[in-house]
Order: structure tokens, then sequence, then C-alpha cells
């Protein structure tokens, strides 16, 4: 396979430049020259395969900082994701652990000072491009990073230091990997610890087990002085299936479309982008009932028509939902952090929108998400029998005028900085508890 890695390599840097939509705002930030030369010297000396070649894409990938970009490879390949066991997060020179899941020799508070024998800056300054969600440390991700290092130098919470190889284990599938909701109940809440509080705590948003769990505690969360909605690491899943969460979000009766308005998007519809979005379409026409094909095919056409033009402006409308009002009352927080992405970050766009139009009534508690609206429309280019890349075809307004949350998120309300004492203490949720 070793042959093609190079070509594959190149095809994904054309894509990147010419078909992908964070063009040309996301240009600095490939470094693809960089990339291309340090494969091509890996290959020339023989020490590329299957792993280590995903491995480089990702990382060229990560460099976009755009979620929805995916390097993807089948059970052909000679590639099992993993993962290091364990979740840093950056505070000054030292890569703090948040979360020990399967190496049991960390614990929540330890030190990761260096890797492979360099400070994280350093580490960094050794790649070609930037894997690690930008330069700001409080909005890094730095897990995947120290799941490709052979050793690392950890200072434990006793001030001993350990150098120790990095394990690594077998990445759960999607499934195993999703955690179910949790609703708990906080008395001696608010300013004067004289309130009620329901916590929230939503991973994803893949089906309805959110809206389940609430149905299960509704006079809980109808009789609660504060909701506190938790949506740090919420990434995956689908919008529709947070609507339940929204019926905490607004202080009179709101209709989804009618808040949010008409959203320009801008479509980059070049050849490679109009056909394979017409596959999509095609696939989706077979299973549509006959009221759907219809919408399907207009669909189809308009690809069609449209293949070849460039970026070409459109119009997309909100779900035609209707939402009642919060119980009088009651305070709705919600906590956001820089994993909050995709459906969760759709729920705090809405948030803010209802708060700037006078009729929301959520305060955000926490860190800024993750920036991950900025992109949609999802395709998937094979690249040969093994490997494909999924990358957006569609930016929205904002985006396309250099105004868009890629880098950036959405900034909460109320801001709390990370330090490792939030390795043994949830202090954004205590903030949350208290805040007036």
């Amino acid at each position: 396979m070793a042959e093609g890695y190079g070509a594959i390599a190149r095809t994904v840097a054309h894509i990147m430049e010419a078909n992908y939509a964070g063009q040309p705002e996301c240009a600095p930030c490939g470094g693809a020259r960089s990339w291309l030369a340090a494969l091509a010297e890996a290959e020339a000396a023989g020490a590329l395969d299957d792993e280590l070649f995903v491995q480089g894409v990702r990382r060229y990938l990560a460099g976009f900082q755009d979620p929805g970009l995916a390097f993807e490879a089948s059970a052909k390949a000679d590639f099992r994701p993993t993962t290091c066991g364990f979740s840093v997060r950056r505070h000054g020179d030292a890569l703090y652990v948040t979360e020990v899941r399967e190496d049991g020799r960390l614990a929540p508070g330890d030190a990761v000072v260096l890797l492979d024998g360099r400070t994280p800056d350093e580490h960094l300054a050794s790649l070609p491009g930037n894997p690690v969600n930008g330069d700001d440390p409080e909005r890094q991700l730095w897990d995947e990073e120290v799941a490709r290092c052979m050793r690392v130098l950890v200072r434990h919470a006793d001030g001993a230091e350990e150098d120790l190889p990095v394990e690594r284990f077998p990445r759960p599938g999607l499934a195993a990997s999703l955690r179910p909701p949790t609703i708990e109940l906080h008395e001696g809440a608010g300013p004067r610890g004289d309130e009620r509080a329901v916590v929230i705590a939503a991973h994803h948003f893949v089906d309805a087990s959110v809206l389940q769990a609430m149905q299960l505690r509704f006079d809980d969360i109808q009789h609660a002085d504060r909701v506190i909605v938790d949506i740090r690491d919420a990434g995956e899943g689908m919008i529709g299936n947070a609507f339940g969460l929204m019926a905490l979000f607004f202080d009179r009766e709101v209709n989804l479309r009618d808040l949010m308005g008409q959203q320009i998007v801008y479509t980059r519809y070049t050849e490679r982008n109009a056909r394979l979005r017409a596959r999509q379409l095609a696939r989706l026409l077979d299973m549509s009932d006959e009221a759907g094909r219809a919408w399907v095919q207009a669909e189809i056409d308009h690809v069609a028509a449209c293949a070849g033009q460039g970026f070409v402006k459109e119009a997309e409308l909100e779900e035609d939902m209707l939402f009642p009002p919060a119980p009088a009352g009651q305070r709705t927080l919600l906590l956001t952090d820089v994993r909050t992405s995709g459906p969760a970050e759709r729920l705090a766009a809405i948030a803010r929108r209802a708060a700037a139009q006078g009729c929301g009534k959520v305060r955000s508690v926490g860190r800024a998400t993750r920036g991950s609206l900025d992109y949609a429309n999802l395709v998937v280019a094979p690249l040969d029998e093994i490997f494909s890349l999924v990358y957006p075809i569609a930016k929205t307004e904002d985006a396309h005028e250099g105004r868009g949350l890629r880098g950036r998120g959405l900034a909460p309300d109320v801001h709390v900085p990370f330090t490792p004492e939030e390795c043994t203490r949830d202090l954004v949720l205590e903030q949350a508890l208290v805040e007036p």
C-alpha cells in the first residue's frame, strides 16, 4: 500500500484547496506544503504504514479547526484506532490529567510536563502544523497528540516525577462510547442557598435519551428554581434530539423559524462536490416515500444546475416548531466548553439569539464553544478502496464574510477559566449553582 500514500495525500490536499467550503479563510491553517514534504520524507525512508499515514492526514486536517473534517479508513486498513486511556487539558506549561479511563498509572490532577522529551510548546514547534485546535491554551485539545507519543514525563500530585511509556487501548466505537444523560437534584443552590436546582447533563444527541430522561423527571424539572443544562462535552447527534431542552430556554411561546429567520449559506458547487452531493441525494431518493421524492428530485435538479459554478448563495430555514415558555420564575443556565459542538453548539447559538431578541432566559457559564457551526453539508469522497475524506461543502454567511466562529466559538456570559483545581472539582458547575 505504501506506494499509494503520496498520491492519496496529494489528492486530500487538492480537495481541501479546490472543494472544501472553508476556503479561502482556512488556507493559512492547512500547511499542505510542509505536511506533504514530511510525508514524502517518511515514505522515502520506508517509515510509513497505514497507522502512521492515517495519523499524519488527521494531523493535517486538525489544523483547519473544523470538527466536520474526517479521514476515514475501512476495515481493510492495517489500522485500529487507539486511545492513551486518559484525557488532559493544558494550563501553563503542562497538560493536566482531567479524566482517567483505562490507564490506572495516572490520577486526575497529575501533570504531563514532557512529551517524548519536549515541552508542549516544543512538541508543537516540531510538527508541520498545529493539530491541537489553535494557539489559545484554554482551547487546545491534546488527547490525540498525547496518544501519538511514545513516552511522557508525569509530575504526580505529590511532586514525584515519573517517566512512563504511553499505553494504547482500543478506542471504543461510537455506540460504546456514548454516555447516557443524567439528571441530579441539588438542594441549597442559589446565591442565598435557598433554591432547588436540577442539573441535566447531556453528553450526546444521537438518540432521544435526553428527552426520555427529562420525561421521567418532569415534576422535578418543572418545580426547580433553577435548571442547569450541561452540554460541555456534547458534540455527536442531531439537533432534533436536543429540542426537548429548548422548552427551558424561553420566557414566552416561541416559533423557532421566526426566531432564527432566514439563514444564508454559500454552497461550493464544484464539479466534484455536485457529483458527491448528487450521489447522496440519489440514495435518499430510493428511501423516500412519494411525498418526499418530489423534494429530493428537486434538490437533485438544483445540484445539477449549479454544478461547476463555485460558491452559490442559498437560503435555508429552521424547523417550523413552536416551543412553550419555561415555568415562570425558573432560571436556566447552560454550561459550555470547547468540546461543545455540533447540535449542542446549535443549542447555545439558539439560546444566544433568543436573548438578543428579548425572549430568552438562558445564561451561559463556562468557556467558549468549539466553533463548529461555520461549515455544513458533509460529503464523502472515496480516495481508494481503503481511505475516504469527509468534508463540508457549505458555509454560513458569517463565515463567508470573515465573521465566523472557527477558532473562537461562542463565548459564555460567565467565563470560568480552567485551572488544575478543576481536575478534582467541578468549578463550572459550582459557579452555575450559585450564579445570581
